[in-house]
Formats: C-alpha cells, structure tokens, sequence
C-alpha cells in the first residue's frame, strides 16, 4: 500500500480524500479546542492557525502515512508534525459518526480499517 503524504500546504479535504481512499471506513478530523470543526478548505496550516493559533511545524515538516501505523501512532506523528490535534472518526452501523478511543489505539490503521468493514460500519463520503 502507498503512503499518504502530507504537509502544511495541503487543503483538509485533500487530506481527507487521500485517507478516504485507503481506508474507506475512516476520516481525520480537525477541531477547534472548544470542539468546533475545522473549514476543510483550509490548509492544514491554515487549520492549525484556527485551532491553536500561529503555525509552526512542532517537528517534521512532512508526515508519511501507511497503513501499517497504529491509530495511536498516527494520532501522536500528526501532533507532533502539526502541532495540532487530528482525531480519526467512523461511522457506525446506524450511521452516526464516532471518535475512535483507546480501544482503537493498539489496531493498526489498515487492520481497523478492515474491523469496521467487518463489523457492518458505514463507508465515508466528504
């Protein structure tokens, strides 16, 4: 499986499509600290600056994403990278959008990719 790349310059939706493309069952989200979302035709800098304020990459200035990564571990790369916090999301058999939680955290991205299918979850459309 190709990695995902990412970096401050590309748009949320962009982002989004990419993931959405390998893991059809999951979307990264971006929110304000008081849980608003982020306008997914800003830039992901652009989204930090909403999120946090000023943008300054914390770490990497590119992040590389496969399937192989943990649901933890992409969660901390993409803090680290960005500086800000992106939260996966899915939605259920009902069709209601769910954050994942610590129980997710161990499964790697393609193995919960795979989990939600098999348990009946819905694809994510933008």
């Amino acid at each position: 499986m190709a990695d995902i790349t990412v970096n401050g310059r590309i748009k949320v939706k962009t982002f989004q499509a990419s993931f959405l493309k390998k893991f059809p069952y999951l979307v990264p989200t971006m929110r304000t600290p008081d849980g608003r979302g982020i306008d997914n035709e800003l830039t992901i800098a652009g989204a930090r600056v909403k999120a946090v304020g000023e943008y300054k990459p914390s770490g990497e200035s590119e992040l590389s994403i496969n399937g192989n990564l943990t649901v933890g571990g992409f969660e901390k790369r993409f803090k680290a990278a960005f500086g800000m916090d992106c939260e996966l999301c899915y939605k259920s058999v009902g069709g209601k959008t769910m954050k994942t939680n610590s129980d997710h955290d161990s499964l790697t991205l393609s193995g919960l990719n795979a989990k939600l299918k098999e348990d009946g979850c819905q694809t994510i459309t933008l």
